[in-house]
């Protein structure tokens, strides 16, 4: 059972062992001189009184019985304990892996070297696990070497959002056990933690600029970018930035901000140019000084128009404004169709598309009752009541249908979703109704075909941010290849089935995503999240101090004897203290 001392400064009492010895070096032994009678002292030479500073020492029972005395108060002064090998403690460590704490690694790793091995110096064996505090992050280590977790710390590279830490630390506190050490690291203190963490705080105010904010607007001629560039700082602060594209750099131009000012870059895309990156003075936040930008090119869809003239009037309006939409040419089958259904001569409807219902003859009577939507995505926060149309013979419904709206018991939009088949169906006279100066019903029809996008397979190029989900449409099936996602860091193989899983990269740059020879999206990922890059709230702070305290009184074992020694040093100061008093008593006799 290794020895350890809780309190070395107690040492310091041994200092008393040379004061006592010098204190018996300086007495003088008494003499006695008998004599006959009084009348002789006249006759004796007068000498000095102070004599030899130091005699020699003299060896007694007050002397060995106070430096025994010094020996014991030290011992208990020092606080001995022993700590048993076979002592087993947890010590859990939750990363805080938001983007803010790229800007303190390194002081990550003093403030882990200067307070971890403390705690781990009361007990015999030490169990550590290094988890990231987001739900999706990485075990980055679990062993028993300290060395190795400092070691791992390589491989962490903090990227996430703003998030709630709570689930990793439930996770942290199973994997301790309650009487474990859960550690939460972070750069920005919290007035608690829970399932009782202990806080260790390494961050500080740094000055920081950063970008903000993207904005690509594209028409027939141009495109043109508008960045948002923000002063953290509680300071003015100048930076210079330029604009790269290719091997093409143009001149530094200088921005200058007050203390919380944001102000707007703005340019053009170069002829030519699909990539272009924005670059800014770096400091000591640098996930906010780069900006790439592609030029956005959603997929293609081609549109076929089956709708007779009355309906023309509503679809050309829809077909305007939906984006990146053409005509279907030839006998090229297009990715969906607008058509029309007469439930008075009932045909087909097509595969996918949007279908509305036209009876051509104009009904009299309105539909009555309360309109209730669905719950559904496509019909969030839309709203309906201003809706009126005109009562017609329904088309036959099928079994599950999918209602996206009701009008007291008329089923008035269906969505039907199989596994070749998406239809969106407006089961009303849309021509005799209000529907076309409904937001509501323009929104729809825009979501659907957004959806439709979605599912096509396809070349789409598009700004997102650090760790969006990508939702990729892809080729499904035992015989379909893996994804890869290529960036300048990584290349990554994803399988069919895992690709919904899919998301950006975790630092800024270009990258894309393929699929065999098929390129299925090229982009760019950019650090969006602007609580992350302000750091006027951060600062140092560790609770770890009394921790060491805890694990000591928990782990090891103290002297059982100290109350045994307390009474041996209380006996030797009666002892020593009567022996004095004796001594000074007889040396103070005048024999006459």
């Amino acid at each position: 059972m290794p020895l350890f001392f809780a309190n070395p400064l107690g040492f310091l009492a041994l200092l008393g062992l040379p004061a006592i010895i010098l204190i018996h070096y300086l007495q003088r032994e008494s003499r006695r001189v008998p004599i006959s009678t009084l009348f002789l002292l006249d006759a004796i030479d007068r000498q000095a009184l102070q004599g030899r500073r130091f005699d020699r020492l003299r060896h007694s029972i007050p002397l060995w019985l106070q430096l025994l005395g010094i020996l014991l108060f030290t011992w208990l002064l020092v606080e001995p304990g022993w700590k048993s090998t076979r002592s087993v403690h947890r010590i859990v460590l939750v990363l805080d892996n938001s983007a803010s704490m790229g800007a303190f690694q390194k002081e990550v790793r003093t403030a882990l070297t200067g307070e971890i091995p403390p705690l781990a110096s009361y007990v015999g064996t030490t169990e550590y696990s290094l988890i990231e505090s987001s739900i999706d992050g990485k075990n980055l280590y679990r062993g028993l070497s300290f060395d190795e977790l400092l070691m791992s710390l390589n491989d962490w590279v903090p990227s996430a959002g703003s998030h709630s830490p709570e689930p990793s630390l439930r996770i942290g506190r199973s994997l301790a056990g309650a009487g474990g050490t859960l550690i939460f690291v972070t750069d920005h203190p919290q007035s608690e933690t829970p399932y009782g963490a202990s806080l260790l705080s390494v961050g500080n105010a740094i000055d920081n600029v950063g970008f903000a904010g993207l904005q690509v607007i594209t028409d027939d001629k141009e495109t043109i970018w508008r960045a948002s560039l923000r002063n953290y700082s509680a300071s003015p602060q100048s930076r210079t930035w330029s604009v790269v594209s290719g091997k093409q750099v143009s001149p530094p131009m200088k921005a200058s901000l007050a203390s919380g000012e944001s102000r707007t870059l703005q340019g053009r895309f170069p002829e030519g140019a699909d990539r272009i990156s924005i670059i800014l003075d770096a400091d000591a936040f640098p996930s906010d000084d780069k900006l790439f930008i592609v030029r956005p090119y959603p997929k293609r869809l081609t549109v076929s128009r089956n709708t007779p003239s009355g309906l023309d009037k509503i679809v050309a309006p829809l077909f305007g404004s939906l984006e990146n939409i053409s005509e279907a040419e030839g006998d090229n089958l297009p990715d969906f169709v607008f058509s029309s259904y007469n439930p008075l001569q009932p045909a087909g409807l097509p595969d996918i598309g949007v279908v509305f219902l036209n009876q051509e003859q104009v009904p009299r009577q309105f539909f009555a009752g309360p309109i209730i939507p669905a719950n559904q995505p496509l019909m969030d926060e839309l709203d309906w009541q201003g809706l009126i149309a005109r009562a017609t013979p329904s088309l036959p419904l099928v079994e599950n249908e999918n209602v996206l709206l009701w009008q007291g018991e008329r089923a008035l939009i269906l969505l039907r979703e199989e596994e070749a088949r998406e239809q969106l169906i407006f089961n009303f006279d849309v021509i005799h109704s209000n529907a076309a100066r409904q937001p509501s019903f323009v929104i729809l029809i825009h979501r659907f075909v957004d959806q439709l996008r979605r599912s096509k397979k396809g070349l789409e190029m598009k700004n997102v941010e650090l760790h969006q989900r990508l939702n990729l449409a892809h080729s499904k099936g035992e015989d379909a290849l893996p994804l890869t996602l290529t960036s300048k860091n990584e290349r990554l193989s994803i399988s069919p089935d895992r690709a919904r899983f899919v998301s950006a990269p975790g630092a800024p740059g270009f990258f894309s995503v393929s699929q065999g020879d098929t390129l299925l999206l090229d982009a760019a990922t950019n650090f969006a999240d602007t609580r992350e890059a302000d750091f006027s709230n951060a600062s140092p702070y560790s609770e770890l101090k009394s921790r060491a305290q805890d694990i000591r009184e928990v782990s090891t074992v103290s002297d059982p004897l100290w109350r045994i020694w307390t009474l041996i040093l209380a006996s030797s100061a009666l002892v020593a203290w009567y022996y004095l008093g004796r001594s000074e008593g007889v040396s103070s006799q005048v024999i006459s």
